[in-house]
């Protein structure tokens, strides 16, 4: 992937300072190296290809399975709020706080907010707020949040949002690894999106990462590691 980065607040010189460059080479490890997973004729619009599900099983996986980021921490002190982040990493001199977003612009707006909530409480110093850049958003789902809006957005709340936050645009290049999951030995689409599916796109997530052949995942593959709560959200339709 090619990344598109706007900084907020000076986010990007904190990040790439020496005493936090290490931080900041793991997030571009993870980002750059992100694939593409996509189901043509997922919908009657031919241009909406890109799942937005998987999308954010693969940043699962890679965050918090294979970089030991804390899975959706709580963005307040507040116990009781439930207003959990996406992911969250002590560096042992600054601490990150992960938001991807794939799914509706409105979401996009709750993520800032949390990341005010949890810096005002001290549990943060910086957040990292990833989202596809417009032509990938176009091609996962209608109003898809994506970095060109969010940089036209986010400095307009200069005033109200006080934290550092690093922005990062997806944007597919050549390098990308595009992944046709249609050839995945599921039914159809609902088999890996629909509710109760979650345990199948980790199926597909984990065989990508372990060079499964696509047309070898199924639903009687190995789910291989996944995070402990996602478990048990079988329930949940997968959008974060």
């Amino acid at each position: 992937m090619k990344l598109h980065i706007f900084s907020y607040r000076y986010a990007q010189e904190i990040l790439q300072h020496p005493n936090n460059v290490v931080a900041w080479r793991e997030i571009e490890a993870i980002l750059s190296t992100a694939p593409i997973f996509i189901y043509p004729g997922k919908s009657k619009n031919a241009r909406l290809q890109i799942v937005q599900q998987l999308m954010n099983t693969y940043f699962d996986r890679r965050f918090a399975v294979d970089f030991g980021w804390q899975y959706h921490p709580l963005a307040t002190g507040i116990a009781k709020s439930g207003l959990a982040a996406d992911f969250r990493k002590d560096f042992g001199g600054i601490t990150i706080q992960a938001e991807i977003q794939f799914g509706n612009m409105a979401r996009w707006y709750s993520d800032i907010f949390k990341f005010q909530a949890a810096y005002s409480q001290s549990l943060i110093q910086c957040g990292l707020c990833v989202v596809p850049m417009a032509a990938m958003a176009r091609a996962t789902d209608s109003n898809v949040a994506h970095y060109e809006r969010a940089v036209r957005e986010l400095p307009s709340a200069i005033l109200s949002i006080t934290l550092p936050i690093l922005l990062i645009g997806l944007e597919q290049d050549d390098a990308t690894p595009v992944i046709n999951v249609r050839e995945c030995r599921f039914p159809d689409i609902k088999e890996i999106v629909g509710k109760g599916k979650n345990s199948n796109r980790w199926r597909v997530i984990n065989g990508y990462v372990s060079g499964t052949p696509m047309s070898m995942i199924g639903p009687e593959s190995d789910t291989g590691p996944m995070i402990e709560e996602t478990a048990a959200e079988d329930d949940e339709d997968g959008e974060e």
